[in-house]
């Protein structure tokens, strides 16, 4: 299924998504909607959708920069112009260039503030269950939530908690031989 994303009419695609279970999904985002908070959002809320139904998805026409925590997901396009910006930019690694057709919003993609990655928005959610969680739980719990597909070993969980300690998000305390991961009071 190829579902254009356009600013006005993405409530419908989202609805038009939403009534079907297809397998794979192609979204295809317009150059006025990528620079609309509320078409963006529209646009994240069709991948998450994808994301957890299992559909295998790919994005057509977006970078990272506006769309951080789905690069992979991103697919190259055809002619794409280089960023000004990709130096100085945390995305770059991923950064297929500007979408050819956006030529004309080229200004509008720059770096954006730092994001979570996949991996965090898993661990904050599968912790806002409320209590104290070992490691093995998290990874256990991980399995039934679609937001990230690669948290599958302890490094991973404790390399996306470690940030979070450092936004004070999540605690961590050593008890009886494992570590308990929990999200902080009022985060």
């Amino acid at each position: 299924m190829k579902l254009e994303f356009k600013l006005g009419g993405e409530t419908a695609a989202l609805k038009a998504l939403k009534r079907t279970r297809p397998a794979k999904v192609t979204l295809v985002a317009d150059g006025p909607l990528l620079t609309d908070a509320a078409g963006l959002a529209a646009l994240r809320a069709a991948a998450d959708l994808c994301i957890e139904r299992g559909a295998e998805l790919a994005i057509e026409g977006a970078a990272p920069c506006f769309l951080p925590g789905y690069a992979r997901y991103l697919a190259a396009g055809k002619g794409a112009l280089p960023c000004p910006r990709r130096g100085g930019c945390f995305l770059a690694a991923a950064c297929r260039g500007i979408p050819a057709r956006h030529a004309a919003i080229a200004a509008a993609f720059r770096p954006p503030a730092r994001g979570f990655t996949d991996l965090e928005k898993c661990m904050l959610a599968i912790l806002a269950r409320g209590r104290s969680l070992t490691t093995a739980q998290v990874l256990k719990a991980a399995r039934t939530i679609k937001i990230c597909a690669s948290c599958s070993s302890e490094g991973e969980v404790f390399r996306a908690a470690e940030r979070l300690i450092r936004f004070g998000l999540v605690g961590k305390e050593y008890k009886g031989g494992v570590y308990l991961w929990t999200k902080t009071p009022g985060s």
